[in-house]
């Protein structure tokens, strides 16, 4: 016989689980599967899922509105930045972009002090490849000492 095989496990063993208020994940080590194998068995005897969000979607909005970008958000969460990526484009709210540490007058000034981009990095916290970018976007030749 050609088709599905069966689930290793019965719907009143999924249904008493689920009871007990396990997501799909825990259903599935309990029950030694997969567990997107216990999402489509859920999803098909008509259960919601027990999934609760470790972070409230208000819980994120403050901080979005506070201005933070996707990476403080994740530290101040303490969740993995894919996971703010994710829920940010599902509330439909786009990236607020990186902060700099530094303005380009601050690199101009310190490059008139005869400082080369690793000087200038150490000074302003940063690595020495934002340096040289942020340098040559300016259109600034590097600062180069004769010995």
């Amino acid at each position: 016989m050609v088709g599905r095989r069966r689930a290793p496990f019965t719907d009143q063993q999924l249904i008493a689980l689920h009871k007990k208020g396990m997501n799909d994940v825990e259903i599935a080590r309990e029950l030694g599967v997969n567990d997107s194998t216990v999402f489509y068995h859920r999803k098909k005897i008509g259960l919601e899922s027990n999934y609760i969000p470790m972070v409230k979607d208000h819980q994120f909005i403050v901080l979005y509105e506070k201005g933070l970008n996707d990476r403080e958000i994740a530290e101040e969460l303490d969740v993995p930045k894919p996971a703010v990526r994710y829920r940010r484009r599902r509330l439909g709210l786009k990236a607020h972009s990186r902060k700099r540490l530094f303005t380009d007058q601050q690199l101009i000034d310190l490059h008139d002090e005869g400082l080369n981009d690793i000087e200038k990095a150490e000074r302003l916290g940063v690595s020495t490849s934002v340096v040289t970018y942020h340098r040559k976007r300016l259109g600034i030749k590097p600062v180069v000492r004769k010995r």
